[in-house]
């Protein structure tokens, strides 16, 4: 140990902790970007000897990529006036300004290869022995930065994959729908991240009936939208779920018997998510509804002569075995328009935290009783994002509406 080193060290056991204790290079430089002292990491980072660097210019030491291509002392390459380490150091000296963890990339000869650099650098100016020096320490996280890109990649990659997957699930919402003679659909599928667990569909189950879903999985994100699109799946005419092909003819099955079907298919124990849903079939030769539900928001028929029905029978969740979800059949004049929402649009809240809930909701309906199902859909949305403001949904947002018309 050099004896500068050794009086410098015992003048001052912070000075001790730096050289002695951190993992980080620390050096001592004077006016000239000279090196005076450093620690021995700078042999680790560097390859190069400490005593090799002593007496020499900064960035001739750290094997600056400009003074090796150049052939240039440190302070004479064309990069030097745009060097944050010599600006700063510079600042330190003359204005006694510190400097405290400065982002620097840099390319640094290494071993002889060209090598790209991550450091954050602080600088501390110091008076020893009459003469004014700055002191640099230069933490490397290059190891951390390179992680950190990676990480920055990788996530991109997901991203990219969620945004291919909530168009694949964007494309699954219905696009041509049944019997538009005597129903009006309209609907909209707004989930809180690229994919959600909120899905709907209208399907065609025979010439007269007229089947439609909505499902909500606890929680939003790809776990909850794979449980939605296997639903999806099932929820298909053709699968036997909705239509017993068994039977001659055919028999389509009740609304309640398919929530039985699904809750033996989704319990609980097995997906560790539960979903609401409701699920229903319009008779067009009866002129009635049926539905059964499960825990999902209440069904509102919305009259021009009646006003407003809330459609309370209910069960419990999918995913609990031994739980009867019941059943109803309502009758339905033209004119009539049935609404299914999930609890997204009740549950959102403004910047104050205030739930949009079902006083406003009711109101909203009251005031929309009268306008077509489009219209209706389109006028909740409108109060909603008026009532969120820029706040950002927590939840998937679905509706659906339609009107049922006179034969």
């Amino acid at each position: 140990m050099s004896v500068r080193l050794q009086n410098l060290r015992e003048s001052n056991d912070f000075l001790n902790i730096l050289f002695e204790k951190m993992p980080s290079l620390v050096l001592l430089a004077d006016q000239d970007m000279k090196i005076v002292e450093l620690n021995d990491v700078y042999e680790t980072l560097f390859g190069q000897s400490r005593e090799s660097a002593i007496g020499v210019r900064c960035g001739n030491a750290l094997g600056c990529a400009f003074a090796v291509t150049e052939g240039r002392l440190c302070g004479e390459t064309t990069n030097c006036d745009r060097c944050r380490i010599r600006q700063a150091a510079q600042a330190s000296l003359l204005d006694k300004t510190p400097t405290d963890r400065e982002k620097l990339v840099h390319s640094f000869f290494i071993d002889g290869q060209k090598e790209e650099r991550h450091f954050e650098f602080s600088t501390r100016p110091i008076r020893f022995d009459g003469r004014d020096l700055v002191m640099l320490i230069l933490y490397d996280v290059t190891d951390l930065e390179r992680k950190n890109q990676a990480l920055v990649k990788k996530q991109a990659k997901i991203d990219e994959s969620l945004q291919a997957a909530g168009c694949i699930q964007q494309n699954l919402l219905p696009k041509s729908l049944p019997r538009p003679d005597r129903l009006d659909f309209a609907w909209h599928c707004r989930p809180c991240d690229e994919i959600g667990g909120d899905i709907l569909n209208v399907l065609s189950l025979d010439g007269d009936h007229v089947g439609f879903y909505m499902l909500d999985v606890a929680g939003h994100g790809a776990p909850s939208a794979m449980i939605s699109v296997l639903v999806y799946q099932l929820m298909d005419p053709h699968t036997g779920i909705l239509v017993d092909h068994t039977a001659t003819p055919p028999a389509i099955r009740g609304p309640e018997e398919v929530l039985d079907i699904l809750n033996r298919e989704f319990p609980y124990m097995r997906f560790e998510r539960h979903f609401t849903m409701v699920y229903g079939i319009v008779d067009l030769t009866e002129g009635t509804l049926t539905y059964s539900n499960a825990a999902h928001c209440h069904p509102t028929v919305l009259s021009p002569r009646h006003g407003l029905r809330f459609l309370t029978e209910s069960g419990t969740i999918v995913g609990l075995e031994g739980v009867p979800f019941g059943q109803e059949t309502i009758h339905l004049a033209p004119g009539d328009k049935v609404l299914l929402v999930s609890d997204g649009l009740l549950e959102a809240t403004d910047s104050g935290r205030r739930m949009f809930g079902d006083e406003r909701f009711e109101d909203l309906l009251a005031d929309l009783r009268h306008v077509s199902p489009a219209d209706l859909i389109q006028g909740l949305l409108n109060d909603l994002q008026a009532f969120i403001g820029d706040q950002p949904l927590t939840d998937d947002v679905s509706l659906l509406a339609f009107e049922y018309r006179d034969a």
